[in-house]
């Protein structure tokens, strides 16, 4: 009889100490949460290019250019919320810039879901500027004790105003003129060849990207300006693209004198993208202060890409 008492009680004291262990145990090994959403941005928008970068193999990076003028929707991506979505909200940190709204209706949804997208529209303001939208996105996670715990994953997406076009058809690089034509100031004409052997080597250009629809040519009359005028400032200007078409960029079309004291001309710039890929620029100029000469320097030259940029 006392055996089986003492068995009864040392049952009970293992029972005991198990079931403070299992408490112990869970106090200081919690429940592992789930991971928070994970995001993904993009647009259809004919007015907008939201552009990714891989940040790590959970999130990108994302950055946005907008047109001037009318409102543009974008697209956020819950690609996954183990911990299922709850709160959405979408903000500007620059309002007088551009505005956002959240479609509500697309938000709610995603509620209590895994995955999935909601829209929101940017109205921008200004006619040009840069700022910053940020999305959040928590989900419904709780605690080992039942309590809202949940996680929230920010995108912030740096956004610039911009105009008047989107384009990304120009390849940055070193361009080699493969086509020339045109006069120096007071009609002589010149042709690539004459170039070629004037100069004693092939004519270069480098053209850079500001941001898609916006580049910058180092040198757009193709080799005239370095060669004939060294005196006066390299034309090193900026380009608009839409789709194929090349116009200079409105502000950014005035060069003078090497040392910045003489007269200020202004170049008229227009272009193509070829179908084969090279570029064809025809250029000409008007001195600001009314001095130009009879039959100032224009001319076309073609380009085409041998070498990435340096």
């Amino acid at each position: 009889m006392k055996n089986q008492a003492y068995k009864i009680i040392t049952m009970l004291v293992m029972l005991f100490v198990y079931t403070a262990c299992v408490d112990n145990y869970t106090d200081y090994n919690p429940q592992l949460t789930a991971n928070a959403p994970a995001l993904r941005a993009s647009s259809s928008d004919p007015n907008a290019l939201v552009k990714a970068k891989a940040l790590n193999a959970y999130q990108n990076s994302y950055v946005a250019y907008v047109l001037n003028g009318d409102p543009v929707t974008i697209t956020v991506t819950v690609v996954d919320a183990p911990g299922k979505i709850g709160d959405i909200s979408v903000t500007s940190s620059v309002p007088d810039f551009a505005t956002v709204e959240l479609d509500e209706a697309s938000a709610s949804a995603l509620a209590g879901k895994t995955s999935g997208d909601f829209t929101f529209t940017l109205t921008p303001v200004a006619s040009s500027g840069s700022l910053n939208v940020v999305v959040n996105v928590s989900d419904t996670q709780k605690n080992k004790d039942g309590e809202s715990a949940p996680l929230t994953t920010t995108l912030t997406i740096p956004v610039s105003i911009v105009g008047p076009c989107l384009s990304e058809g120009i390849t940055p690089g070193n361009y080699m003129v493969t086509e020339a034509s045109g006069n120096i100031d007071g009609g002589a004409a010149y042709d690539l060849p004459t170039m070629v052997s004037d100069g004693g080597s092939n004519v270069v250009v480098v053209v850079s990207k500001d941001r898609p629809g916006l580049y910058t040519i180092d040198e757009v009359t193709g080799g005239v300006w370095p060669l004939y005028y060294s005196g006066r400032a390299r034309p090193k200007l900026k380009i608009d693209l839409c789709d194929g078409t090349i116009t200079g960029h409105t502000g950014n079309v005035t060069a003078g004198s090497a040392d910045g004291t003489g007269p200020q001309r202004k170049f008229t710039i227009d272009g193509t993208i070829n179908e084969d890929g090279t570029i064809t620029i025809t250029w000409s100029y008007q001195r600001l202060d009314a001095g130009t000469p009879a039959n100032p320097a224009s001319g076309t030259f073609t380009m085409q890409r041998i070498t990435a940029p340096e």
